[in-house]
Order: C-alpha cells, then sequence, then structure tokens
C-alpha cells in the first residue's frame, strides 16, 4: 500500500490520521467488499487481500496544519517575490520538464482514481501543452513592458505578485486541473494547494514530484508551495479571515463557486473562479463533416463530466442529417469498460438521478431520441442499478417553444444527455435562409448563462467572420480546431457568466494573481 503525506514548510507531514483509497475498478467490480476492506483498516485491521482493494493511505490534515501553511507560504513569499523573473521562468521551465519526466507515472494513478486511459492522456497532454516553453516567455515578458520615454522619464508597466494564493481544485479533475495554478509562480506568489478529501492522490503527487522538485533543483526557499487537506469549510473560513492569504482559486460547481467567490470579495480578497461549462458546438453546412463528428463525439468524453466539452450541438439543417448519422456510428465504437483498460471511453456517473430527470425532461419536451437513455453495467448490459449511462443524443428543433428551458440546453449537463439543436428557417432563398439560421444560432449562444468555451466549423469566409464577431460569452473560441483541443500562447480554461463570474475571462493565472503597477523613472 502507498502512504502520501502532506507537505508544508517543505517538509512532508505524517499526521498520524488516515484516509484509504481504493482502486476504481474494484469500487465498480465489488463496491460493498472494497468499502468492508476499508472499514477493517480504519478500525486497526489489515486484511489479507488488503492489497487488492486499496492502493494507498493520505494523511488527513486540520486547521493548525493549514494555519503552518498560511505562515509558511508568507514568510517564504518574503523571499521569492525578490527572486528575477529569469529565475522564476527557469522554475516553470522545470515543471515542463517534469511534466513529460512523470507523465507515465501521473497516468497510472489517474487511471486508479478512475480516470480511463483516453480521459487522462487528453488532461495529461493539454497539461504539456499549457506549460510549453514557448508559452512561459511568453508570459514572462508581459510581466514587465517599457512602454517609451519622453526627455528623461521612461514609462513602465510591471505586473508584481498578490501574494499568499491558495487553489481548491475540483474533485473530478483535480491534480490536472490545480497544476495549471503553478503559473500563479511565474510573477512571485506563493501557494497553498488543497486536493479534494476524498480523491486526494494523483493531485499529491504531481505537486510534491513536478513541482516541488522544479522548486528544489532551483534554489527556491522552503514553503513555497504546501499541501494540506481537511475539513473545507473550517480551512476556508481561515483564508478568508487571514490577512496573510491574498487570492482564492476555487474550480468546482457555479452553484457552490460563485457564493464562494462572493465571501472572498467580502474579506477584500481576490477571487479566481473556474465553474461549471455548458459550451457550444456551432456546425455550418459548409464544414468539414468528418472533423465536425470527430470534435463533437468528444461530447462524451468522461461521461461527459468533464467542463470544458462541446454540450450542445447546433447544426445548419441542410447537414443535419449526415451529421447525426455519423455521429450515431461514432457512438457505436464507444467501448465501457474498468478505467483500468485502454479501450474504455465511458466512466461511470457520479450524479446519475440528475442524469435520469434531465433526459426524461428532454422526451417530455419534444425531445427525439436518436440513441442511448437507459443505466448500464460496465460491459454496457442494461441494468437499472447500473453506474454508467449509455452516451445518449437527443434531437431538438429551433422553433421547439420551450427549447432555451429545457435542462439539457440551458443548465450544465454534467452527464452523457447530449441536446442536438437542428436550426432551420422557412425561407427557400440560400442567403436569407442562412442569414436567418444565424441568427437563431447566435440566439442560443447569447441565451447561455455559461461561457466556458465556444466551438465553430465553417468554411465560408464571411461567416466565418460573422462568428469570430458575434460569439463574445466564452473565455475562448475556436473555429475549424478540436473543441477539447489546447494551443499555445492561449490559456486552457477561463470563462464569463457562470463559468467564471464578473470578473470572469480567459483565465491567464500568472495575470489573475498579480496585480499592474505603473511605474515612472525620472534620472536627474
Amino acid at each position: 500500500m502507498e502512504q502520501f503525506s502532506l507537505f508544508v514548510d517543505g517538509k512532508d507531514v505524517d499526521t498520524g490520521k488516515y484516509e484509504y483509497f481504493p482502486y476504481s475498478d474494484q469500487t465498480i467490480l465489488d463496491f460493498k467488499k472494497t468499502y468492508q476492506v476499508i472499514t477493517k483498516l480504519k478500525k486497526g485491521e489489515v486484511p489479507d487481500d488488503v492489497d487488492k482493494y486499496v492502493y494507498a493511505k493520505y494523511c488527513v490534515g486540520d486547521n493548525e496544519l493549514n494555519k503552518k501553511a498560511i505562515e509558511a507560504a508568507y514568510k517564504a513569499g518574503k523571499i521569492y517575490r525578490k527572486f528575477n523573473v529569469l529565475k522564476r521562468k527557469k522554475i516553470l521551465y522545470s515543471i515542463s520538464d517534469k511534466l513529460a519526466k512523470y507523465k507515465s507515472e501521473v497516468l497510472k494513478i489517474l487511471a486508479i482514481e478512475g480516470h480511463t486511459r483516453k480521459l487522462a492522456e487528453w488532461e495529461y497532454n493539454g497539461l504539456q501543452k499549457v506549460f510549453c516553453k514557448e508559452s512561459i516567455d511568453l508570459y514572462k515578458d508581459e510581466l514587465w513592458t517599457e512602454l517609451g520615454c519622453e526627455k528623461n522619464e521612461r514609462i513602465y508597466l510591471a505586473r508584481k505578485p498578490d501574494g499568499v494564493v491558495v487553489i481548491i481544485p475540483p474533485k473530478n479533475a483535480s491534480a490536472c486541473n490545480s497544476l495549471i495554478g503553478a503559473y500563479a509562480l511565474l510573477s512571485g506568489n506563493t501557494i497553498i494547494v488543497k486536493p479534494p478529501l476524498k480523491i486526494p492522490v494523483a493531485t499529491i503527487f504531481v505537486w510534491k514530484k513536478i513541482v516541488g522538485e522544479a522548486l528544489k533543483e532551483n534554489g527556491a526557499p522552503d514553503g513555497i508551495i504546501n499541501i494540506v487537506t481537511g475539513n473545507s469549510k473550517a480551512m476556508l473560513d481561515e483564508w478568508l479571515k487571514n490577512p496573510k492569504v491574498n487570492d482564492i482559486f476555487f474550480s468546482g460547481a457555479s452553484s457552490q463557486g460563485l457564493e464562494i467567490g462572493r465571501q472572498i470579495c467580502e474579506y477584500n480578497k481576490k477571487p479566481i473562479l473556474e465553474l461549471s461549462g455548458n459550451d457550444n458546438l456551432f456546425v455550418w453546412d459548409d464544414c468539414d463533416l468528418e472533423k465536425a463528428t470527430d470534435s463533437a463525439i468528444d461530447c462524451f468524453l468522461g461521461s461527459t463530466q468533464i467542463c470544458m466539452i462541446p454540450k450542445t450541438l447546433i447544426v445548419h439543417e441542410n447537414i443535419c442529417d449526415k451529421f447525426v448519422d455519423k455521429m450515431l456510428k461514432k457512438v457505436k465504437d464507444m467501448k465501457y469498460g474498468l478505467p483500468s483498460s485502454n479501450e474504455t471511453f465511458l466512466t461511470p456517473v457520479v450524479k446519475i438521478n440528475e442524469c435520469i430527470k434531465a433526459f426524461e425532461d428532454a422526451k417530455e419536451n419534444n425531445g427525439k431520441v436518436l440513441c442511448g437513455g437507459n443505466r448500464v453495467d460496465y460491459n454496457g448490459n442494461i441494468d437499472k442499478n447500473g453506474v454508467y449511462f449509455q452516451p445518449t443524443l437527443v434531437l431538438f428543433e429551433s422553433n421547439n417553444p420551450n427549447l432555451l428551458k429545457i435542462k439539457c440546453v440551458c443548465e450544465e449537463n454534467f452527464f452523457p444527455v447530449i441536446p442536438i439543436i437542428k436550426v432551420s428557417s422557412i425561407s427557400t432563398d440560400k442567403k436569407e435562409k442562412d442569414k436567418e439560421i444565424f441568427t437563431k444560432m447566435m440566439e442560443i449562444a447569447d441565451s447561455n448563462e455559461y461561457g466556458l468555451r465556444a466551438s465553430v466549423w465553417v468554411k465560408s469566409a464571411y461567416y466565418t467572420r460573422q462568428f469570430m464577431q458575434s460569439i463574445d460569452r466564452s473565455g475562448l473560441l475556436r473555429i475549424n480546431s478540436k473543441h477539447i483541443g489546447v494551443s499555445t500562447y492561449l490559456s486552457s480554461h477561463g470563462g464569463i457568466g457562470k463559468t467564471g463570474g464578473p470578473y470572469g475571462e480567459m483565465n491567464y493565472i500568472w495575470l489573475k494573481t498579480s496585480h499592474m503597477q505603473g511605474i515612472s523613472l525620472t534620472r536627474e
């Protein structure tokens, strides 16, 4: 059995209080037995077959340890903020290198946590792109800009560190999502990471191995990063009230995150929010249909339990039938199975009851079920108690009077019930038809209360410009490339509305955790 300790002020911390993390395969195959083994471990017993069911034990902290982490981060920040920016860039370079070094180990742990191989590789490959050295160079250069000079006065814009940054990642993608927060180091901040209490092991591993080693080999002082777990409410209360904490980076559901953001502002601290997504993917009638459907089918990655994948497919009527046919063929190729299998595409659905409610709501609102709609076991067999749900496509007409009130359209569908909206026009003139269809598409886009990503598949130069000019309710817009893709220089996360709150936008962490200072230098 592996053991994961916490990390404060440059030292591993064994709190003596432990929780146990099972193999996800075993929780699917035999949930009852797995938790019987864990119950015995908590009582001090060590079953003979413990290694078959339990991967690791990990330490649990408390608010006293949290306070020590705050003090360590604050103290280290006094030194680290004075590090030359080239030294800080070198640390980010080291993180980039170590992402390659530890890839196989991290993918192994992610599979144990329940990520399929395809899902884990997408997460990790995206993370490597985020930390590519070309992006690091660009971000470093934007920390200090000389604007010009007039007579003997020189004018500069500088980004200065906010101070101590707390990172609270989501349960579904804690390791990779939290590591994006390491960009706070570029502008000179120090960090406290709180992995999810029930799923912390991959997060602890990446922050110790990847970030911790990068800091150590570059001569950074102890306390730059700290890893704590414990009671979420008690720790949040401490971060809010403690004057030595400056920024709180929270990722999770909008229903919870927007309220946390409000509290952070009340305490005169900076909220950085990475919340729910309900992404639109638009398909114009002249697109490359094969590539468009390859991008759209990613809607089922991780059984749709990811914020930044397409969740509403909005299709021009001229191409909709062909689009649907190709989607149905691709759905048939999806594999059920245990997370450890390299062939598995779909995962257990956590919010299975909400999934069923959304599906029933779709049918009640004149949705045409194209495929799916049943609970199944890990082999894909229909099972009323199954923890998987078939990939489900439901077709709606754009003239449906309830369209923008249907659950799987207007709310974040964190489960595999995906609406396809066929956008139509009564006009027979091609030019007028396209104009009306585009207008309807933008009405759907503007109604989206979330604002993470949007993507478009189109060849027309005119409508490419129209989409670029008109879609503004998203942190990222991708045209003719994978919706879930990650590009050099662009952040992988960030959005507006219910995704990022009132200060939401594309989320450059090195900017979000710093503040701009204007400098005027006059030499006598």
